[in-house]
């Protein structure tokens, strides 16, 4: 009889959580996550698909990053570095990578811009998103200067009218960025990877929101599953030119996942 009283609490409260929508907020940042794109973008196909396979009901929910970085009881989508040193989790789930790479806009320049060294930096103007530089105080102090926006577009504009001479952006969200404003002008801006910039891309559970524990296990083993089957793959090869993958993909979404591990 106690085992069985203590079976039917447990189903209770599965009952209670597992019914319940969970909602993520991610910030507009094509082709990961989007309004307009089919599917949400690449992130937000993730997700779904990891929820369809875990049996959890998810909604994405579409905020300003600055305003997800100062929320402290929210689920958040993105890099963990934003959120990590303004909020608790009781869970971070990396579902995906990404690389950052610096953007220039050919006509401004009579010689590329040669970056081997963090003091090259000091003589350009650098557009970034806003939130996504964590200590510019200390950049700055070093000789570094910048112009924030809040929406990508509007630094890529910024870099063809030449109100910043570089943009660092995550290399396909840049690229996407692109393609949209300015698709008869492709071979004017010119891209370069940055080294040692793979971030990953995860699911962050709140420390408190209800039932976090539980729910972390879930993504866990969809997005476990969505790989074994193969449905990971095709979602994200929709994404690359050609359908090619950085060859260290799987590798270093691993290397995230271990080091996640909490």
């Amino acid at each position: 009889m106690l085992y069985l009283h203590s079976l039917l609490l447990l189903l209770s409260a599965w009952t209670a959580w597992a019914g319940d929508e969970v909602v993520l907020e991610a910030n507009e940042s094509p082709p990961y996550w989007s309004r307009t794109l089919p599917g949400g973008g690449l992130g937000s196909e993730l997700v779904q698909a990891i929820s369809d396979a875990a049996g959890l009901q998810t909604r994405i929910e579409f905020v300003p990053l600055s305003r997800m970085i100062e929320d402290r009881d929210n689920n958040d989508l993105g890099n963990p570095e934003f959120y990590m040193a303004q909020q608790e989790f009781a869970a971070i789930i990396p579902i995906a990578v990404s690389e950052v790479s610096l953007f220039y806009y050919r006509p401004h320049y009579q010689q590329p811009p040669q970056i081997t060294s963090f003091n090259d930096l000091k003589q350009y103007k650098i557009g970034v998103l806003k939130g996504t530089l964590i200590d510019r105080r200390a950049f700055e102090q070093m000789g570094l200067h910048f112009e924030s926006s809040y929406a990508q577009a509007s630094l890529f504009k910024k870099l063809k009218l030449g109100r910043v001479d570089l943009v660092f952006e995550i290399d396909l969200v840049g690229q996407q960025m692109l393609a949209e404003l300015f698709p008869t002008l492709k071979t004017d801006f010119f891209r370069q990877p940055l080294p040692n910039s793979i971030s990953p891309i995860a699911i962050m559970v709140d420390a408190d929101y209800p039932h976090a524990g539980e729910i972390a296990k879930q993504y866990r083993n969809g997005l476990a599953a969505i790989i074994a089957d193969g449905r990971y793959q095709k979602i994200v090869e929709k994404y690359y030119p050609d359908g090619q993958l950085p060859a260290s993909w799987f590798e270093n979404l691993q290397r995230f996942q271990r080091l996640y591990t909490f």
